[in-house]
């Protein structure tokens, strides 16, 4: 289950574990079933359902079996004419032809004709084949007892418009037949493309693969992993061109979650689409003189506005950025309560802001006034007995004052993760077959997969001592990374692009990095070696010997373990005993 679109245009659709196709925030439009040898098979009501990633690496596939093998949805997105088309491919794995049955509904006058199914004359369904036939009720029950009754119209009734609420189109697809059809939710569309007019699913993988290859890499050796990386880069390039009055940023996520996905897609490498994003929440954003503003949301806002600003270089793109937040300081500021920092409540998201404010003033040459609030940062430091060198974002999220929280914490909280196994397999457990974190009130979560974007490329590279031009490559090492190779390219630090590969020769790492900057960068690599330190912006390194990762053998093996069988009535004369 996930949720697809196209970049800087049209609505995002959700597709449903079984296929379900609708726009996000209403109801599904569009389902499946299946007419096999021996009955029909809806695909929403079936417990033989599968759905992961397809081949191409980006089309939803969902897998129907039915009496001899599968029939397969795969469902992607793609652009038309200011429009996010879905492009659906419905393939037969079977030995055998199978019926194909699109249902879809609305108190409309319908009208079934060669390729194109049109709801009060607008099209919503075009195929790469003629309909079989079609059939139109005035309910769902209704519908599918005379599908499953299989009853015949006569080929003028078939292809003629009719009134009514629910619709069946049927289609006959052969063994190893391939069914390719449109689907927009658009009731003011007055155009649809046939499917040879639009590119296929595999051409529209190739094109994310163009946009992802825009920002950072990484290679993990680790299927599930990256295939959670790319759902939440792609669900986020998405997100970023939606206005943020749309169900996209509306439904089911906190009001702060456009900030960390300007953050998220900033460290991945995607500048443009964190920088139309931050455009959008600056313009969005008006506090008059008389007002005060809410000092969550301009926390947030606030550290996103920094930390897009430190990690590009670009003046040209990054000035307009840091000069609005400069000015929005002021506001933050009042938007504290006189009493505020004596109480303990709020300085979670107080410290971010602070933090945040410091920083901003710090870079736009306002030197003293950033000296007066770092008096008042120390205050909250001490009153809370938290360390300048932890980071203040995994306390705000969590909403705690005390000790500074690791930013996974923050993520396996919201994901609901209680299990005692590893930290990323924790995570990653949490995750859908296709790579999306789902929620109460999302298939695919934006919240979720910003924070994830954060928590990894932290875990991967992070810059750990504030102030200081130190680089930490892979400081989240671990035995579970023993003699698996890791490769991380383009990834965008204060100090510039930087990118590290880890190479294994028997259990000795070997560390070659190269790094893009104009002034003085520290690498460091403490899980490898913590003594290691160096300032060569490109270089290798051969670290210590390391210990893989343990694994708990039983003292007894599981079949000694099992509880004997007692002996029948027949057998206990005949033990020599």
């Amino acid at each position: 289950m996930a949720e697809i679109g196209s970049i800087s245009t049209g609505d995002i659709h959700t597709v449903s574990p079984s296929g379900q196709i609708g726009p996000l925030g209403s109801e599904y439009m569009l389902h499946w079933g299946v007419r096999a040898d021996d009955r029909w098979h809806i695909a929403r009501d079936e417990k033989a359902i599968r759905q992961g990633i397809a081949e191409d690496g980006v089309s939803i596939e969902t897998r129907l079996r039915v009496p001899g093998g599968d029939v397969v949805h795969r469902a992607s997105s793609t652009p038309y004419k200011g429009k996010s088309l879905v492009v659906i491919e419905i393939e037969n794995e079977t030995p055998i032809p199978v019926a194909l049955a699109l249902f879809t509904s609305g108190s409309a006058t319908w009208k079934c004709e060669e390729k194109t199914l049109t709801r009060d004359l607008i099209p919503i369904i075009s195929a790469s084949k003629a309909v079989g036939h079609c059939l139109i009720a005035t309910s769902e029950d209704e519908l599918l007892e005379r599908l499953r009754s299989e009853e015949r119209q006569e080929e003028i009734e078939r292809l003629n418009s009719g009134k009514g609420s629910q619709v069946a189109v049927v289609f006959p697809l052969p063994h190893t037949a391939t069914l390719r059809l449109v689907f927009s939710g658009d009731k003011d569309g007055d155009s649809l493309p046939f499917p040879d007019d639009l590119p296929n699913l595999e051409g529209i993988a190739n094109g994310w693969g163009v946009h992802l290859e825009q920002g950072a890499t990484a290679v993990l050796e680790d299927e599930r992993l990256e295939r959670i990386l790319f759902q939440a880069r792609k669900h986020l390039l998405v997100g970023c061109e939606q206005d943020l009055n749309s169900p996209y940023w509306l439904q089911g996520s906190p009001s702060y979650t456009p900030a960390l996905a300007v953050v998220s897609m900033s460290l991945w490498g995607h500048s443009e689409a964190s920088s139309r994003l931050l455009k959008q929440l600056i313009d969005q954003y008006q506090v008059s003189s008389f007002q005060h503003p809410e000092r969550e949301y301009l926390s947030y806002l606030l550290w996103a506005c920094s930390e897009f600003t430190l990690l590009h270089d670009n003046h040209e793109v990054s000035a307009p950025s840091l000069q609005w937040a400069s000015e929005q300081v002021g506001n933050f500021l009042r938007s504290i309560p006189r009493r505020g920092i004596r109480r303990r409540s709020d300085h979670s998201f107080l410290r971010l802001g602070v933090e945040s404010s410091i920083s901003i003033l710090q870079r736009s040459a306002q030197d003293e006034e950033a000296h007066r609030l770092q008096d008042v940062l120390s205050k909250i430091y001490r009153s809370n007995s938290i360390s300048e060198y932890s980071s203040s974002l995994p306390n705000a999220l969590l909403n705690l004052d005390q000790a500074a929280k690791p930013l996974s914490e923050c993520l396996l909280d919201y994901l609901g993760a209680s299990d005692n196994s590893d930290l990323l397999n924790r995570i990653i457990a949490k995750a859908t077959p296709s790579g999306a974190f789902s929620s109460d009130e999302r298939l695919q979560d934006p919240f979720a997969s910003a924070l994830f974007l954060i928590f990894l490329r932290r875990f991967l590279l992070s810059q750990p001592k504030k102030n200081v031009s130190t680089v930490a490559l892979f400081p989240s090492y671990n035995p579970r990374w023993f003699n698996i190779p890791v490769e991380v390219s383009n990834m965008p630090t204060s100090n510039g692009g930087i990118g590290y590969a880890v190479r294994w020769h028997g259990d000795r790492p070997a560390l070659l990095w190269e790094g893009n900057s104009s002034s003085e960068v520290s690498f460091i690599s403490p899980e490898f070696d913590p003594n290691w330190e160096s300032r060569e912006t490109q270089g290798e390194a051969l670290f210590p010997q390391q210990k893989p990762q343990e694994t708990a053998i039983p003292l007894i093996s599981p079949s000694s373990q099992k509880p004997a069988t007692p002996p029948s009535g027949d057998e206990e004369g005949k033990n020599f005993s």
